[in-house]
């Protein structure tokens, strides 16, 4: 219960920390959580599992183009991420100003 009360109730450090990340835009975080951190992360553990695999099974003829296709998927793996990523947090967000009753300054202007 407590990892579930840590990523679900947020605190105020949590909306200000947010908040922060929230003022560099949806395309910022998507690129550099999503894709980059998330997808290259992904990118570097499964092409060094597949290359070290073809490596030591002497079939690297394919291996450019599994590699390639391994960068594709991770790359969409990565936007999915950094998307569904951000769309929760912007719930969490959402729900913590309504608990708490802070008005969103972007309705009111």
């Amino acid at each position: 219960m407590r990892i579930r009360e840590k990523f679900f109730n947020w605190t105020p450090k949590d909306v200000a920390d947010w908040e922060k990340i929230r003022e560099k835009g949806l395309a910022r975080f998507t690129w550099g959580y999503g894709i980059l951190f998330f997808g290259g992360t992904l990118f570097i553990l499964l092409g060094g599992i597949d290359a070290f695999f073809a490596v030591n099974q002497m079939r690297t003829a394919n291996l450019i183009a599994e590699l390639g296709f391994i960068a594709l998927v991770c790359l969409l793996g990565g936007l999915v991420a950094g998307l569904s990523t951000w769309w929760m947090e912007e719930k969490l967000y959402e729900k913590f100003k309504k608990i708490h009753g802070v008005v969103n300054n972007e309705q009111n202007q």
